[in-house]
């Protein structure tokens, strides 16, 4: 009955008196002229939720409600008539959660236009605006919408300093005419139906009981009160006060229903007071849900969330569950007859016809009522019917996993005091049984119950022995490969360790038993996650292995349990265990990557290769973890597709298994066909790159043939977001395009780059590299093998005489002074990703018949590593020399080799060599030895050809082949826990065991405060080529450690001018006093301001030392920061800093500093920007300094991140000016200074055009820009390669062909 089942809302109000003093829902209405507008749609959810993320990796959600108080919000949400709150969320999962009160219930609407609404909160919690106090302001702007999803709610469109904006289309704001009909009984019209909607189901037999702090209420609905404590036998609605006797506030004598703006309201009155039920439609409430919302003195507002009021409509039966099971009760409709019941309980026969899904049907001797009705009721010889119940609800899915059906509004009955409605529990059964009625009760309620596999979630089985059966396609899945028969699995989740095996109890006792799957351990605790099982279960493609009756006493006394997830990875045996994802209350859950889980596939070599030898390679495309997704413009289908292979399994691709393209029909049941199976590689055809998938299901129009799939690739390098379009489908054939600069030649797209005139560009950035300032007219002597020197020169032939011939480029001398060419000189200058190379041929024979030659490497090695040519090996078998040659002109850019966390800066660079490497044997193979450098390529090795510009390789002293390249430093370290650091190196030789993978290498860094920098360990390798290192150092270890003392840093290196800036003539006794808010600031450079400060405020703040500074070039500007202010929590450091940055203006003179704009956002870094015609190149020469009588001499740069001298050891007599570096290269060649500011004009345009294209094709949230240049001023992660392969980590969204610098903004990392 009702009265059992009573839904209770209790509501915390600060003060009634804050309500207005009429109508409590008149703030939800709003009339202009004949027009009105009504919210009170939007006021039946407690809170509306929108989530902000910025790019400080911060999150932020909003709460908010309409028309009344926060209801069941957080509970550290302000209370009282708080209507937002905002909660800002800090440190991911471990998050610690700030609650702000952002603005009061409104009391008005204004009607800025038609269709357009502004609803405003204030009186928010007070805010520091710039020192002065504010309170919060939140805005909404709600506009006409009528087609828009209700359940999505306001979005956040700006946030500017104490002022929340957001915007909400919704129906709500639409506006319509006042249409109102009354009625006498609780019987009325649907608003938009002439079927009757009948509000006696919900009439309870007693009462609903709602209560608040203050008071509580018993209320009926289309009837009195029955058994209650005002005693009058006419009262709807009893009031009972806490200090006072309990009041009548309406009757049925005085009762109305009301259409209005769509949403029905029941009217009671009595005694000058009004009662008013305000009931919405929702369709999954299986019983009715009501809330109390707000009282005055004559006044009272209840909402009713029900089915009933809903206008019946064929319901939505295809559901699912919150932990995403689907289910499916179509089978159940029945297009002709009906399921029948008998009630032989009865003393008069009678029989209830039943659908699913549908209305009943008419039959030839039974009628029903007409009408959308889901159930009627007639006796046996078919002399009366009764409707049992509008279609008005949706399937919904119970807690225990049953399934509730709802018909209500049917014929009254009991004397017209309540009407006939249909309860129908569907409960999973593996044989399909008939419905059977369990319960009629007081209120004419039918309960049927209904045994049925419908009821079951889709494709869900159990197996056994770590067995399972795919019910749909029949495949058994067996796990029993999984069980460690050796060692358990151990998994941390950076707090706990769980030891965890599979298909039998763990290897290891938990807890003193050994009955245990899964054992959760910290320190000596250890508590049982779940006795040991066996048990698979098959969830349409997701296995599933769940551990249950664990250890007690967590979570009010549960036991503990775990669930482990296994999904489908076509190259993860699933050898290295599973991960550990989350903690729900008292579950831990894990997801398993591994092939096990994956249905039988196909896997096909992804490269072509032509007869003139150009190859192309899709193996970037061909994933073994996802698949690529198409859908037709009106979704109602989804095509699947991998590259190469079949198709990854998983709950979003039942695929028949092996297809490598399928569709999947979203309309009937997500049924899905293949489109063509994996059957060769790449091929191509007419001069087109193609991939044909033949033998898909038989074609529909046309049995007599397979369907069959053609994707035709198209080399575009400028393709930003490539994805495959279906182009054609005709005869059963699909045709795709994919666009995409995979499918470039390899020796176009990624491979050799050659150039000119000593010159190449990198193909990706555009970027040139010149290596003609290494050009020596008496060539480089180089130690040969055995003594015997070698001579060469760089894009050049040797002109000193030195060597044979005219045109070599480089000779060795023997001992008897007999000379011999290495090859011929040639500037054709080749790029490959991680050195440039010159190559000299057609020199003079070897014994074995061959010419000579000479190849040459140029590196971009460690910052102060020795540079020049070194002989690394004489290849006498090829007649090769091969050089290795480290220089700053190999040099884009290099990786950060630090990690920032939020709290301390981790840097490994003290582990960077800059001669020799670190060496350490293989202990299952002591002929093996692996050299490895930190975030730098290996440091020369005479006598072992290591790849050049590799990290680390692999030497075997038991073959005499080359050594391994095991990868490129081209990933910036990771910080994967507080106190261990991981770096990857990749694009390393070809997996040997795999081919289809390069080797890659993995470090993990691991705090140990006694090894000092310690040693790599060679741990293991994997399945897919990644060979895994573990090095124990104090280095990453959590040590407070002040920022040493630099000195005043005034002078930096300025290439461009051949000489120093200088900036000390801007130095001034108590600096500059530069005014920002309500704060004074002093600056200073090249000395303190105040103290020992070069930054502070009269107020005493200081913002950093004058002693710890840096002084780098930021492009075209000049940077000084100075570190080591006052506290501050925000910092990374934990300390206040600040930067200047300095521009040219050769109109400025010296200039003065000025507050940057950006300081409204911050609150730990002080920003200035200085223009000053001191770092202009005339103003270095022609500007008359007060301490300065010449232009200053050639110095070091002061910071780690000037640009160190160039390759000095390549300089010569004929070119003794200063080798520019590869940051400073543009700047060689610009003449004069209005070339200069004209280069850095076209960029700021070309680059406001690009930032503008890019916030409006993703749609950003605005205050981003300004988080994203906060981000660079306070120092967050750099990017530094953003082409890693997917398996490495990352917080990019995607690859991309640009390499970013280390200060960009995550705005340019975005990809269409």
């Amino acid at each position: 009955m009702w009265s059992s089942k009573l839904v209770v809302l209790t509501i915390y109000l600060s003060s009634v008196n804050k309500l207005c003093a009429s109508d409590p829902t008149d703030n939800c209405r709003v009339v202009e002229g004949d027009l009105e507008y009504d919210l009170s749609d939007l006021s039946w959810s407690d809170y509306w939720h929108s989530t902000e993320t910025l790019h400080t990796e911060h999150t932020k959600e909003y709460f908010i409600s309409v028309c009344h108080p926060l209801r069941n919000a957080p509970t550290s949400c302000p209370g009282g008539n708080s209507a937002v709150c905002a909660v800002t969320i800090q440190d991911g999962d471990n998050a610690t959660r700030v609650f702000h009160d952002m603005g009061k219930v409104p009391t008005e609407i204004k009607v800025a236009d038609t269709g357009r609404l502004e609803y405003v909160y204030k009186s928010g919690q007070k805010c520091d605006r710039r020192g002065r106090d504010e309170t919060y302001v939140t805005e909404v702007h709600l506009i006409c919408s009528q087609g828009t999803d209700e359940s999505m709610g306001p979005v956040l469109m700006s946030s500017p300093g104490c002022s929340l904006f957001f915007a909400w289309m919704t129906k709500a704001a639409c506006p319509k005419k006042l249409e109102m009909a009354n009625a006498t009984t609780c019987m009325v019209k649907f608003s938009n139906s002439d079927y009757t909607l009948n509000l006696h189901t919900l009439h309870s037999l007693s009462y609903y009981n709602l209560s608040t702090p203050d008071e509580s209420y018993e209320v009926n609905i289309c009837g009195p009160v029955t058994n209650g404590h005002c005693g009058q036998d006419d009262a709807t609605v009893c009031q009972l006060d806490k200090a006072s006797t309990p009041t009548v506030m309406g009757t049925t004598k005085e009762m109305k229903l009301v259409w209005s703006n769509e949403h029905l309201k029941l009217l009671y009155s009595y005694d000058s007071k009004v009662v008013e039920f305000q009931f919405f439609c929702e369709r999954t409430a299986t019983l009715p849900e009501i809330y109390f919302v707000g009282k005055n003195s004559s006044a009272v507002v209840f909402t009713v969330k029900t089915s009933v009021v809903c206008t019946p409509e064929t319901p939505d039966c295809v559901i699912n569950d919150d932990k995403g099971n689907i289910y499916d009760l179509r089978p159940l409709y029945k297009p002709h007859g009906n399921w029948k019941v008998i009630d032989s309980r009865r003393d008069e026969r009678v029989l209830y016809h039943i659908n699913m899904c549908g209305e009943v049907n008419d039959e030839a001797f039974y009628h029903c009522p007409p009408g959308p009705i889901g159930a009627c009721q007639t006796s046996i010889g078919a002399s009366s019917a009764y409707n049992m119940g509008f279609l008005t609800s949706h399937p919904t899915v119970n807690a225990d996993g049953s399934i509730t059906v709802l018909y209500t509004g049917g014929d009254v009955c009991k004397n017209g005091q309540h009407s006939r409605s249909t309860r129908i529990n569907l409960f999973c059964n593996q044989r399909e049984l008939e419905p059977v009625l369990i319960d009629v009760t007081e209120t004419c309620e039918y309960i049927f119950n209904w045994l049925t596999p419908a009821a079951c979630p889709r494709h869900l089985k159990t197996g056994s022995d770590c067995r399972v059966t795919d019910p749909l396609y029949g495949h058994e899945f067996d796990f029993n490969s999984l069980r460690n028969k050796n060692n358990d699995y151990n998994v941390s989740d950076g707090i706990h360790s769980y030891l965890i095996n599979v298909c039998g109890p763990l290897l290891s006792k938990c807890n003193g038993e050994d009955t245990s799957g899964v054992c959760q351990v910290k320190g000596t605790e250890q508590f049982s996650g779940g006795l040991a099982s066996s048990n698979l279960t098959f969830n349409d493609g997701t296995m599933i292995m769940r551990f249950v009756n664990g250890t007690q006493g967590c979570e009010d006394g549960n036991k503990r349990s775990t669930q482990i997830v296994f999904m489908c990875d076509h190259e993860e045996s699933g050898f290295d265990g599973p991960v550990f994802i989350q903690e729900e209350p008292c579950t831990y859950h894990f997801i398993w990557r591994t092939r096990v889980a994956c249905p039988p596939f196909q896997v096909v070599d992804c490269t072509y290769f032509t007869e003139n030898g150009t190859v192309y390679d899709l193996s970037e495309l061909s994933t073994s973890l996802v698949n690529e997704e198409y859908y037709s413009p009106n979704h109602s289908k989804k095509f699947v597709l991998n590259v190469c292979r079949s198709i990854v399994h998983s709950k979003e691709s039942r695929c028949p298994y092996k297809s490598a393209a399928c569709i999947v029909d979203l309309d009937k049941e997500n049924h899905a066909v293949s489109i063509g199976e994996v059957s060769s590689g790449p091929t191509i055809e007419k001069g087109s790159l193609l991939l044909k998938y033949p033998r898909g299901d038989q074609c529909k129009s046309d049995p007599s043939i397979l369907t069959e799939t053609i994707i035709t690739f198209k080399c575009d390098m400028n393709a930003l977001y490539p994805y495959p379009q279906l182009i054609a489908e005709e005869n059963c054939k699909y045709i795709f395009e994919w666009a995409t600069p995979v499918a470039c030649p390899v020796n176009e797209a990624s491979g050799i780059h050659g150039g000119e005139d000593c010159k190449v560009t990198n193909p990706v950035t555009g970027y040139v590299f010149d290596l003609s300032p290494l050009k020596k007219d008496n060539g480089y002597d180089v130690q040969g093998d055995g003594g015997i020197p070698i001579v060469l020169n760089v894009c050049d032939y040797v002109k000193s005489g030195k060597c044979p011939g005219e045109n070599t480029g480089a000779c060795f001398i023997y001992k008897n002074g007999r000379l011999a060419s290495a090859g011929e000189a040639n500037a054709n200058l080749h790029y490959l990703p991680g050195f440039l190379f010159l190559h000299y041929d057609g020199g003079s024979r070897c014994r074995n018949g061959l010419e000579r030659a000479t190849l040459i490497n140029f590196v971009c090695g460690a910052e102060g590593s020795a540079e020049g040519p070194v002989l690394v090996d004489d290849d006498l078998d090829n007649c090769t020399y091969h050089i290795n040659w480290h220089t700053e002109l190999a040099c884009e850019r290099r990786i950060n080799c630090y990690v920032d966390t939020w709290d301390r800066r981790i840097d490994l660079s003290p582990l960077i060599k800059t001669s020799g490497n670190y060496e350490t044997l293989n202990p299952y193979n002591r002929k093996q030895k692996f050299y490895l450098n930190v975030c730098r390529p290996l440091n020369q090795i005479t006598g072992l050809l290591c790849h050049p510009g590799s990290a680390a390789c692999l030497a075997d002293a038991a073959n005499s082949d080359p050594p391994l390249n095991l990868g490129h430093p081209m990933v910036t370290p990771i910080n994967t826990n507080d106190e261990v650091v991981e770096l990857m190196y990749s694009s390393g030789s070809v997996c040997q065991t795999n081919p289809g993978f390069p080797i890659t290498t993995r470090i993990s860094f691991i705090c140990d405060e006694k090894v000092g920098m310690g040693t790599p360990v060679f741990k293991e390798i994997t399945h897919d080529c990644q060979y895994i290192f573990e090095w124990k150092t104090s280095v990453v270890c959590n040590k407070s450690e002040e920022i040493p003392d630099s000195g005043p840093v005034c002078q930096i290196m300025y290439k461009a001018a051949k000489t120093n800036v200088d900036l000390k003539p801007l130095q001034k006794s108590g600096g500059y006093e530069v005014k920002h808010g309500n704060k004074l600031f002093k600056v200073n450079v090249c000395g303190p301001a105040c103290s020992e400060s070069s930054v502070c405020t009269t107020s005493n703040e200081t913002y950093g030392s004058y002693k710890k500074s840096t002084l780098s070039w930021d492009f075209d500007k000049l940077k000084l920061s100075y570190f080591g202010g006052d506290s501050c929590s925000g910092a990374l450091t934990g300390q206040k800093s600040s930067v200047i940055f300095f521009s040219c203006d050769m109109t400025a003179g010296f200039g003065v500093p000025v507050a940057d704009d950006i300081m409204d956002m911050t609150q730990c870094k002080a920003v200035f920007t200085w223009k000053t015609n001191v770092t202009c190149i005339e103003g270095i020469y022609k500007t008359d300094a007060p301490n300065t009588v010449a232009p200053p001499v050639i110095l070091p740069s002061s910071s780690t991140e000037s640009n160190k001298t160039d390759a000095g050891k390549g300089s010569s007599e004929n070119n003794s000016s200063v080798v520019p570096s590869a940051d400073t290269q543009k700047k060689e060649e610009e003449p004069s200074h209005t070339d200069v500011t004209g280069v850095i004009a076209t960029i700021l345009v070309v680059s406001g055009i690009i930032f503008v294209i890019v916030l409006v094709l993703f749609k950003s949230e605005r205050g981003q820009r300004v988080l994203s240049s906060a981000r660079r001023l306070i120092g967050m992660k750099g990017y530094t390669d953003i082409t890693q392969r997917p398996a490495e980590s990352s917080s990019l969204i995607g690859s991309t062909s640009r390499v970013f610098r280390v200060d960009d903004s995550d705005d340019d990392l975005l990809r269409v």
